[in-house]
């Protein structure tokens, strides 16, 4: 049972956390900081505690800001406030703590758009009154501007002038994204916003989990070691996911993207960000292997930076074979993956 003393210490640490919470969300340079005093609410006192801190800091800020400012502020701070402390205080691995994180980052986008479309634009889409202005529409020209010339240098860039069948499909890509924006900016933001949101979720989630790391220590909440990124590693079912979706792929390619099914624009958004995911893992399987050799951390990087820059996209597909084949086959013998390497095995060839 929770004693009163420790009830009314709660009590009065929200009181504290709720009212740093509303100064961060008041200076613009301190705004990053939103999310900490929930989590330490949370981690020191539990949810009841943080929840009440959380309510009572979006009060103060309406009383402050104004209903709108205050409802904006939810998912900048106070939902992955919750999210982040609920996590270290039940102790969940940081990848599943990353993904809860970026589910909360989708229902803030959420949050934010309803509240933007019926309070700011009346309704309207505030995609499109943006898109509607000059200097929006001479940004989308000059992207349009920047695709076409791409195109035009990935041709001419063709050994003996003759583009290879890949190259030209690759320019014809970036001529049809170029057409898609003068013709359809709109519809394509619409088809490509669950991936952005996903990789701006990603960055946020990483972000706010560095500033736990730096922070919560300082205040006698130590969290444990995040996997080393030599170590990183995936389930072996975002290798059947990434196969899987390749297979579609080929079909979804090329032409309009705005006037897919919506299995193939949900498709193609789960590719997009899978398929960056494999890359790092890939990265992590190549620097991995060579820290195992005894290569120092400084050539190990440079090897893989020279390798991906003279590869290009090359480089890429190779990274994605070798996270694949790292998932599958434990190629630096970390004990995973379908074909797990016994510990004699490891010793002998570490």
């Amino acid at each position: 049972m929770e004693s009163r003393s420790t009830r009314v210490q709660g009590l009065v640490f929200g009181g504290l956390m709720a009212a740093m919470t509303v100064v961060f969300s008041l200076v613009p340079g301190l705004s990053v900081l939103m999310p900490i005093p929930l989590v330490l609410a949370y981690v020191r006192y539990g949810g009841r505690i943080a929840v009440m801190t959380a309510t009572a800091a979006t009060l103060f800020t309406m009383a402050f800001t104004g209903v709108v400012s205050a409802i904006l502020a939810i998912p900048a701070g106070i939902l992955p406030g919750l999210v982040f402390g609920m996590g270290f205080r039940r102790k969940w691995k940081p990848l599943t703590i990353g993904l809860a994180a970026v589910l909360t980052f989708f229902l803030g986008f959420a949050l934010e758009y309803a509240v933007t479309r019926v309070v700011m634009f009346d309704g309207r889409d505030p995609f499109v009154a943006m898109l509607e202005t000059p200097a929006v529409q001479n940004q989308v020209e000059m992207m349009a501007g920047v695709m076409e010339q791409t195109a035009a240098m990935i041709e001419s860039g063709a050994a003996d002038g003759a583009a290879t069948a890949a190259q030209q499909q690759m320019a014809q890509q970036y001529r049809d994204v170029a057409d898609l924006l003068r013709r359809d900016a709109v519809g394509l933001v619409w088809t490509l916003l669950p991936a952005s949101l996903f990789f701006a979720g990603a960055f946020s989630s990483w972000f706010n989990y560095m500033l736990c790391r730096l922070i919560l220590p300082r205040f006698g909440h130590p969290l444990p070691p995040s996997t080393s990124f030599a170590e990183f590693r995936l389930p072996i079912w975002v290798i059947w996911a990434y196969a899987l979706i390749s297979l579609a792929v080929p079909l979804l390619a090329g032409g309009d993207m705005t006037a897919l099914p919506w299995w193939g624009k949900l498709l193609l958004n789960v590719f997009t960000p899978l398929m960056f995911i494999l890359v790092l893992a890939g990265l992590a399987v190549a620097y991995g292997w060579m820290r195992r050799r005894g290569l120092a951390k400084g050539l190990a990087v440079l090897i893989l930076a020279a390798a991906f820059l003279l590869l290009g996209q090359l480089g890429m597909q190779l990274l994605v074979l070798l996270a694949m084949w790292d998932t599958v086959f434990d190629v630096r013998g970390l004990g995973h993956g379908l074909w797990k390497r016994t510990e004699e095995t490891r010793q002998r060839e570490g």
